[in-house]
């Protein structure tokens, strides 16, 4: 009977392998691997760097939607998403490269900012006494690319994170 030896071992690594539980833990940190090490260090690449903030600000988590795996990459900076999709007159005319799947409604006239609040960077102004007359930023996206750019290298670390566990677990 030595072809049974580790039949009861194997077995149970089945039934944990087969278990709901054990199957959502796989994928998730499967998911979660993938944004981490792809999409989030793809898009601290892409983001412009002034001070820092913003790149160091993008965030991943991965959560269970029902029965999908759904991976994110963020940032809850306030002013992040002016930066992805540009702001006022001049973002509406250079936002190439972000989503087309969001629809972005851009101030069409410029508007005036005090000289105490402005720290001037990326923005396009003119001076006029005290106050700034501002007309926005191009778009500088990061988000978006490192996703689009990835897709293909996401699906295949999921996959090989996937089989690599299965075979552990086997």
């Amino acid at each position: 009977m030595s072809g049974l030896r580790g039949a009861d071992r194997l077995i149970a690594k089945c039934r944990r392998l087969a278990s709901k539980k054990t199957g959502e833990d796989i994928v998730l940190r499967a998911v979660h691997n993938a944004t981490i090490k792809v999409v989030q260090a793809d898009a601290r690449r892409l983001a412009p760097a002034r001070d820092g903030k913003l790149i160091t600000s993008i965030k991943t988590r991965a959560k269970m939607d029902g029965d999908k795996a759904i991976g994110e990459v963020y940032t809850n900076l306030k002013y992040a998403p002016y930066v992805e999709f540009g702001t006022g007159p001049i973002g509406q005319a250079n936002h190439s490269g972000i989503s087309p799947e969001v629809s972005v409604s851009y101030r069409s006239s410029p508007w005036y900012v005090h000289e105490d609040q402005i720290d001037i960077g990326p923005y396009h102004f003119q001076n006029i006494g005290e106050f700034y007359k501002m007309y926005g930023q191009p778009a500088q996206p990061y988000l978006y690319p490192a996703l689009r750019d990835n897709q293909e290298r996401v699906s295949k670390n999921i996959s090989n994170y996937v089989r690599r566990k299965i075979r552990e677990q086997i």
